[in-house]
């Protein structure tokens, strides 16, 4: 076989892989293939006229086409528009419900963490009297350095305080969640059927958190489901092996997010779009993610990185080098500054997938990635995706880096590596 070609599954066709394959299966027949192989995921078809052979493998996120040299191919666009109609028309509602653990009241973020604003009041003062310092003694190399680390750490820890604040974020780990999945295939609800919904779902998840019931009371309230997926989130329980057991603060956004802080306290916070689309265990690989940049410090140690290139460029420039040597330092800091951050993305997406599985992670990838996974990739858009230091790390990538989870180290130079290859 001399060409690869692979083919992502749609999000909505995660959990139905089965009837993809055998979707898979039929559409070859269809085309003139006969089925020569079969195994568990490797089918071996030829072609009944040409006596051209194609190779199949399937996996938890992806099937990969193995085609012969000059090979008059397959309409893909065809299976594409096969698969979507078979899991793309399916409306999925949910509905998230905390469960306390005998506390009445949510803690906010701003009541529990005065330690964070304190620091923060007593950095501030004390950056401003560093820099009249530096005024009147002529700021060296020394003094801007010192005013990075210093800016870096005040400048966290205002984002820790005030980020949360702002997001109206309520801690979720003292505290299990209850979400409800409902597949309504076509049916839209209004909004006020959707709360009365909830509030129907409310009043039975009180009593009895049992599938039976919620069907029950579901379909009182006119709602039909196809069906229904009830999962149960305990923050706490899952970091319970970590050293580092980090507050964990959901954002009521149905935006798929996360984000973590790593110093003064270690935290995360989530969005309700990521308990909407992912499953416990998928959630569970994004919050490893998240938890291997507080682990590796990435909060406070990439922002010194970055600010440290400020007294650099003051060096090279009260200095008598050439203009266009502070140039290429620009570049080359940029350049770096870029592939050091995506290689921080890649390190906690292995060490994500060491803790869930990689299919599990791949999964996970492909649902929150995938119109970034379908576009065409060419040499131009991984150069551009490298010169972009906002950018994360191509979709490609990031599965290929899970794929070696098992057979690599985990440091930032493999991950350059996985990003230049």
């Amino acid at each position: 076989m001399d060409e690869k070609i692979d083919f992502f599954i749609p999000p909505a066709c995660l959990d139905e892989t089965g009837k993809v394959f055998s979707e898979i299966k039929i559409f070859l027949v269809s085309n003139g293939y006969r089925l020569r192989t079969e195994k568990r995921n490797l089918v071996v078809a030829e072609n009944i006229y040409s006596g051209e052979k194609i190779g199949v493998i399937f996996s938890g996120h992806k099937v990969s086409f193995f085609l012969e040299k000059n090979h008059k191919g397959l309409d893909l666009k065809k299976l594409y528009q096969k698969i979507f109609s078979l899991c793309g028309s399916k409306r999925e509602v949910v509905f998230i419900f905390p469960l306390s653990k005998g506390k009445t009241k949510p803690k906010t973020f701003f009541s529990k963490n005065r330690e964070v604003y304190n620091w923060a009041l007593f950095a501030v003062p004390l950056l401003a009297l560093l820099i009249l310092m530096a005024e009147i003694f002529q700021a060296s190399i020394w003094h801007l350095f010192l005013y990075t680390v210093l800016l870096v750490f005040v400048f966290i820890s205002l984002v820790s305080l005030v980020l949360p604040i702002a997001l109206k974020a309520t801690r979720t780990d003292d505290k299990q969640l209850l979400v409800i999945k409902v597949q309504v295939d076509g049916q839209e609800l209004s909004r006020e059927k959707y709360l009365s919904t909830k509030k129907a779902l409310y009043q039975v998840i009180s009593q009895k958190i049992d599938e039976e019931t919620i069907w029950t009371a579901l379909r009182k309230n006119g709602v039909n489901p196809t069906k229904l997926s009830i999962y149960l989130f305990d923050f706490k329980e899952l970091f319970q092996t970590n050293k580092k057991k980090p507050r964990v603060y959901l954002v009521n956004t149905m935006k798929r997010a996360s984000y973590s802080i790593s110093f003064p306290r270690p935290l995360v916070l989530i969005s309700t779009g990521l308990l909407a689309e992912l499953t416990p265990e998928e959630l569970k690989g994004v919050l490893m993610h998240e938890y291997s940049h507080i682990k590796n410090r990435d909060t406070v140690v990439l922002p010194l990185i970055v600010l440290s290139g400020i007294p650099i460029a003051y060096w090279i420039l009260s200095s008598s080098l050439p203009l266009p040597f502070f140039v290429v330092f620009l570049l080359a800091y940029y350049v770096s500054l870029s592939l050091l951050f995506k290689a921080t993305e890649l390190r906690a997406d292995v060490y994500a997938a060491r803790k869930v599985g990689g299919d599990v992670y791949s999964k996970t990838i492909v649902k929150l990635e995938y119109p970034r996974l379908i576009r065409h990739k060419t040499t131009v858009t991984k150069i551009l995706n490298l010169l972009n230091i906002a950018s994360y790390p191509l979709p490609t990538q990031r599965l290929h880096a899970v794929e070696h989870s098992r057979f690599v180290k985990g440091n930032i130079l493999e991950m350059m590596r996985f990003l230049l290859s």
